[in-house]
């Protein structure tokens, strides 16, 4: 599959003129692009070395002729490492390895100054890239200037995230599944929204509901509700510190509230060992900004935190519970959550939801207990042990 650049048209049909069949002289076919892409996305994550793709499309391209003469040019002014093929029906590629956006931009410059009679769009993406969830990105309103825009008879030329060379779309069943169950626990489950939030009420003033920003697909920011277990107006610097820390120590993911959190309400530990607390993210399944089974929504600032190959995680929506919240959660480091998430994107499939969501009242059941038990031995260790006598 190396991009020699040698007629492959032995293996190809000579009937209509598709866009497969238009990769005949050394060209990828979108699959074989792909799987090349998926490769050099493996390295750099294990080096950390910057590639880059340039995205070529444009109306000249629809055409067998322009296409194949330009997938010519083209491949006479790359390196033998580099990879040329069709990313899909209507956009060549170039996978450019070890390449910053600055040589990805120079190539583009190359490419721009042979004869082509209609000169296409080029998107460039780098990889790893700057990904800062918490800043906004860039708006339609910017100049045309911040987006490597060109005048009108000039290619234009821009660049975007390199995220969005991986998105993935969300298989049907998956779709369903959330709609189906999340409709269906909203209705059945709906006697303990109430219960739950017309106790946090009572033993605590303010909203019942919190919303807070997280980090989704490909980080995507959105709104996630869930029950309020702690008071308002709390130090939330405290959570990051604590955060951090698991993120740099190879320790287990232990919260804070296992130790005794005075910023919990009265009862917000049994919320939150019953899960009840994440019962409004039902309504996020709903809208589309999470799945009810995928990696555990992050927080802005420690997605910002994530090595390259850590964000692969968010290659799917977040989910309610996923293979981390199976498989040990709280006992497990930071380092080991992120393989487990991992692998979950990589080995998405129908049986494995279903594996983790039947997995999962088990494993509230087990952490609810565990919880019951470590309030029980912290009652007996405040009574203490019954005092001695000094008499004989």
């Amino acid at each position: 599959m190396r991009g020699s650049y040698v007629e492959m048209s032995a293996q190809q049909n000579t009937g209509t003129h598709t866009i497969e069949r238009r990769a005949a002289r050394g060209a990828l076919s979108s699959e074989e692009f792909h799987r090349v892409l998926a490769q050099e996305r493996a390295r750099a994550d294990r080096t950390e070395h910057q590639f880059s793709v340039v995205l070529l499309h444009g109306d000249g391209l629809q055409s067998a002729g322009p296409a194949e003469d330009l997938i010519n040019k083209i491949a006479n002014r790359i390196r033998i490492i580099d990879e040329i093929g069709w990313f899909d029906e209507w956009r060549i590629g170039l996978i450019l390895p070890y390449t910053s956006s600055t040589g990805a931009r120079k190539l583009v410059d190359r490419i721009c100054r042979t004869s082509i009679t209609s000169l296409p769009v080029f998107t460039i993406y780098t990889y790893p890239g700057p990904w800062l969830p918490e800043e906004p990105t860039a708006s339609g309103s910017g100049s045309d200037a911040d987006r490597g825009v060109k005048n009108s008879s000039a290619p234009r030329v821009c660049t975007e995230p390199p995220e969005m060379l991986f998105q993935r779309r969300l298989p049907t069943w998956k779709r369903a599944m959330d709609i189906v169950l999340a409709g269906a626990a909203l209705v059945i489950l709906s006697p303990l929204w109430a219960a739950a939030a017309m106790t946090i009420m009572l033993v605590s003033p303010g909203s019942p509901l919190l919303r807070q920003k997280r980090v989704g697909c490909q980080g995507r920011s959105f709104t996630i509700w869930k029950f309020r277990t702690m008071r308002i107006g709390v130090d939330t610097d405290v959570h990051r510190q604590h955060l951090k820390t698991l993120m740099t120590d190879d320790v287990p993911l232990t919260k804070l509230d296992t130790k005794g959190d005075p910023r919990i309400i009265p009862l917000g530990n049994f919320i939150r060992a019953c899960c009840l607390d994440e019962l409004p993210q039902l309504i996020n399944v709903l809208r589309g900004d999470m799945s009810l089974i995928g990696p555990r929504p992050s927080l802005a600032f420690e997605v910002s935190q994530y090595r390259p190959w850590q964000r692969m995680r968010s290659d799917t929506l977040p989910g309610m519970t996923g293979l981390w919240q199976v498989s040990g959660k709280n006992k497990t480091t930071f380092r080991e959550m992120m393989r487990l998430d991992v692998a979950y994107v990589r080995g998405l499939s129908l049986g494995l939801d279903v594996r983790i969501f039947l997995r999962t009242f088990p494993t509230v059941v087990s952490e609810l207990m565990n919880a019951l038990t470590r309030r029980r031995e912290k009652r007996v260790s405040h009574c203490g042990a019954p005092a001695h006598s000094d008499s004989p």
